[in-house]
Protein backbone atom coordinates (compact mmCIF):
# COMPACT_ATOMS: atom_id res chain seq x y z
CA UNK A 1 0.00 0.00 0.00
CA UNK A 2 1.46 3.43 -0.95
CA UNK A 3 2.37 5.91 1.77
CA UNK A 4 -0.37 8.56 2.10
CA UNK A 5 0.54 12.19 1.47
CA UNK A 6 0.57 14.57 4.47
CA UNK A 7 -2.47 16.84 4.82
CA UNK A 8 -2.27 20.00 2.74
CA UNK A 9 0.17 18.56 0.21
CA UNK A 10 -0.87 19.58 -3.29
CA UNK A 11 -1.17 16.46 -5.44
CA UNK A 12 -0.58 18.63 -8.52
CA UNK A 13 3.12 18.68 -7.59
CA UNK A 14 4.08 15.02 -7.13
CA UNK A 15 7.78 15.85 -7.49
CA UNK A 16 7.90 18.71 -4.99
CA UNK A 17 10.69 18.57 -2.44
CA UNK A 18 8.10 18.11 0.31
CA UNK A 19 6.48 15.16 -1.48
CA UNK A 20 9.82 13.50 -2.15
CA UNK A 21 10.94 13.93 1.47
CA UNK A 22 7.62 12.59 2.73
CA UNK A 23 8.00 9.52 0.53
CA UNK A 24 11.55 9.06 1.83
CA UNK A 25 10.85 9.52 5.54
CA UNK A 26 7.10 8.81 5.82
CA UNK A 27 6.33 11.50 8.41
CA UNK A 28 6.21 15.27 8.85
CA UNK A 29 8.64 15.15 11.79
CA UNK A 30 11.92 13.41 11.00
CA UNK A 31 14.21 12.16 13.78
CA UNK A 32 17.52 14.06 13.89
CA UNK A 33 19.58 10.94 13.29
CA UNK A 34 17.62 10.11 10.13
CA UNK A 35 18.26 13.60 8.75
CA UNK A 36 21.95 13.35 9.65
CA UNK A 37 22.35 9.95 7.97
CA UNK A 38 20.53 11.09 4.83
CA UNK A 39 22.07 14.54 4.33
CA UNK A 40 24.94 15.16 6.74
CA UNK A 41 26.86 11.85 6.77
CA UNK A 42 30.13 13.73 6.97
CA UNK A 43 29.28 14.88 10.53
CA UNK A 44 29.21 12.72 13.62
CA UNK A 45 25.97 12.76 15.62
CA UNK A 46 27.50 15.15 18.17
CA UNK A 47 28.93 17.52 15.54
CA UNK A 48 25.58 17.54 13.73
CA UNK A 49 23.71 18.44 16.94
CA UNK A 50 26.29 21.16 17.68
CA UNK A 51 25.86 22.60 14.17
CA UNK A 52 22.09 22.73 14.74
CA UNK A 53 22.50 24.39 18.16
CA UNK A 54 24.98 26.95 16.81
CA UNK A 55 22.81 27.44 13.69
CA UNK A 56 25.67 26.57 11.35
CA UNK A 57 22.93 24.40 9.89
CA UNK A 58 19.88 26.67 10.35
CA UNK A 59 17.22 24.02 10.99
CA UNK A 60 15.17 24.30 14.19
CA UNK A 61 14.89 21.24 16.40
CA UNK A 62 11.31 20.32 17.26
CA UNK A 63 10.65 18.55 20.57
CA UNK A 64 7.21 17.20 21.43
CA UNK A 65 7.82 17.19 25.17
CA UNK A 66 9.34 19.75 27.51
CA UNK A 67 12.43 17.69 28.34
CA UNK A 68 15.69 18.71 26.67
CA UNK A 69 16.52 15.01 26.58
CA UNK A 70 13.37 14.23 24.59
CA UNK A 71 13.58 13.05 21.00
CA UNK A 72 14.50 15.86 18.60
CA UNK A 73 12.99 16.14 15.15
CA UNK A 74 13.37 18.26 12.04
CA UNK A 75 10.15 19.45 10.41
CA UNK A 76 9.84 18.10 6.87
CA UNK A 77 8.65 21.47 5.50
CA UNK A 78 11.62 23.33 6.97
CA UNK A 79 14.06 20.69 5.67
CA UNK A 80 12.50 21.02 2.21
CA UNK A 81 12.88 24.81 2.29
CA UNK A 82 16.51 24.47 3.43
CA UNK A 83 17.34 21.99 0.64
CA UNK A 84 15.73 24.26 -1.95
CA UNK A 85 17.56 27.31 -0.60
CA UNK A 86 20.92 25.50 -0.81
CA UNK A 87 20.16 24.27 -4.36
CA UNK A 88 19.25 27.78 -5.51
CA UNK A 89 22.40 29.17 -3.90
CA UNK A 90 24.54 26.60 -5.68
CA UNK A 91 22.96 27.50 -9.03
CA UNK A 92 23.46 31.23 -8.37
CA UNK A 93 27.15 30.60 -7.69
CA UNK A 94 27.71 29.24 -11.21
CA UNK A 95 29.76 31.45 -13.50
CA UNK A 96 27.47 33.03 -16.07
CA UNK A 97 30.06 34.70 -18.31
CA UNK A 98 28.36 34.18 -21.67
CA UNK A 99 24.74 34.74 -22.67
CA UNK A 100 24.21 30.96 -23.05
CA UNK A 101 25.76 30.30 -19.64
CA UNK A 102 23.58 33.04 -18.15
CA UNK A 103 20.42 31.44 -19.59
CA UNK A 104 21.49 28.02 -18.33
CA UNK A 105 22.19 29.44 -14.86
CA UNK A 106 18.71 31.06 -14.78
CA UNK A 107 17.09 27.75 -15.87
CA UNK A 108 18.90 25.91 -13.09
CA UNK A 109 17.80 28.48 -10.48
CA UNK A 110 14.21 28.35 -11.73
CA UNK A 111 14.23 24.53 -11.75
CA UNK A 112 14.42 24.39 -7.95
CA UNK A 113 10.90 24.14 -6.48
CA UNK A 114 9.96 26.55 -3.71
CA UNK A 115 8.32 25.32 -0.54
CA UNK A 116 5.98 27.88 0.97
CA UNK A 117 6.36 27.06 4.65
CA UNK A 118 5.86 29.59 7.41
CA UNK A 119 8.81 29.64 9.77
CA UNK A 120 11.17 27.92 7.35
CA UNK A 121 14.79 29.08 7.60
CA UNK A 122 15.69 31.83 5.17
CA UNK A 123 19.30 32.78 4.48
CA UNK A 124 20.87 34.36 1.44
Amino acid sequence: MPTPEPPGLDEAEPTSTVALLYRQFGDVLIPLEDVRRAYFRNRSAERFRRALREETIPLPIVRLDESFKGQGYICLFQLAAYIELRAQGAARALDAGSEDASRQRRRMIDAVPTTDSAGAPRRS
